[in-house]
């Protein structure tokens, strides 16, 4: 399986010995990032969307996260996401989708090499949290101090592949990923609703065996996220620092779930939770806002 462990370092927050079982580095076969010219030398394998790596929430912060009068709305810290989650028992998911404009980064205010991803996707969050299937867009900070922005999917274990979609700061995308059961294929799909962009692919569950069973892609969670992206250093995996994206605002989320109940991030047909995104000695760096059901705001709170 899949074992992580997290430390803290000058540059990075290091997840180290990323153990992969000798039947599991045989059938993983991750897909090369196709580099900036200016970065291709600092940076390794990336992974914009692994599965959640949990972090005890400060009392201060669970109780100024918290959502009065919606009682399905719980509390998660998290050391590479910020936005929401939902879940329901004996529940699988078939579509999600959501809007939002790309942010403009401020390079400036987050020196040095730095990432975030935001993305609408499956898994990663609850029970056996071994596969994500997602898309979205990435938007990078250069050592150089030079923003970066890309459209991009991704069927964790396996890495990132970036698409052809040519995307800008304020660009409004949608975002989406459904599942098909009669072929068992996942769509996941990037429109640029202001230049006309858009790009889809459908892929099968990686056939990716995980210590003695091959891996599941569940559905048993629906998410819309801000992350810090990982990025391999050598037999390690880092969390890299979160560039500074100001907001990003998520509207239009639509959700489905396989008995064909619809809704947004609120829903009498499943529970929601909050995930702010903490160092891991403690203070936030990331959270969203409340929410209605159809839309909320990330916020970039501080460098971490």
């Amino acid at each position: 399986m899949l074992i992580m462990t997290r430390a803290v370092r000058s540059c990075v927050i290091a997840v180290a010995a990323l153990a992969l079982t000798g039947s599991m580095s045989a059938a993983i076969a991750l897909v090369p990032r196709q580099k900036p010219a200016d970065q291709a030398a600092e940076t390794g394998q990336t992974w914009p969307g692994q599965p959640m790596i949990p972090a005890p929430v400060p009392v201060s912060a669970a109780g100024a996260a918290a959502v009065p009068g919606l009682r399905n709305i719980t509390v998660q810290g998290s050391l590479n996401w910020a936005g929401y989650a939902v879940t329901r028992p004996k529940t699988s998911f078939v579509a999600i989708r959501a809007t939002f404009f790309i942010p403009y980064l401020d390079c400036a205010k987050s020196p040095g090499l730095t990432r975030s991803s935001d993305w609408v996707g499956f898994d990663g969050f609850a029970g056996r949290a071994e596969s994500v299937e997602q898309g979205g867009i990435a938007a990078d900070c250069s050592r150089s101090g030079k923003p970066a922005y890309y459209a991009w999917y991704e069927m964790f274990p396996r890495g990132e592949v970036r698409a052809s979609l040519r995307v800008q700061p304020g660009d409004s995308v949608t975002a989406g990923v459904t599942y098909n059961r009669a072929t068992r294929n996942f769509t996941i799909a990037v429109t640029d609703n202001t230049r006309g962009g858009h790009f889809s692919v459908v892929r099968k569950c990686p056939a990716v065996k995980v210590g003695k069973h091959v891996l599941t892609c569940l559905r048993n969670s629906a998410e819309v996220i801000t992350e810090a992206p990982e990025v391999s250093a050598g037999h390690n995996v880092a969390i890299s620092h979160l560039s500074d994206y100001g907001a990003v605002s998520f509207a239009g989320i639509f959700i489905m779930d396989s008995a064909g109940a619809r809704g947004g991030v609120v829903s009498a047909h499943w529970n929601a939770t909050k995930i702010l995104q903490l160092r891991s000695t403690g203070p936030v760096i990331a959270r969203p806002t409340p929410t209605q059901g159809a839309m909320f705001d990330n916020y970039w709170l501080q460098e971490d």
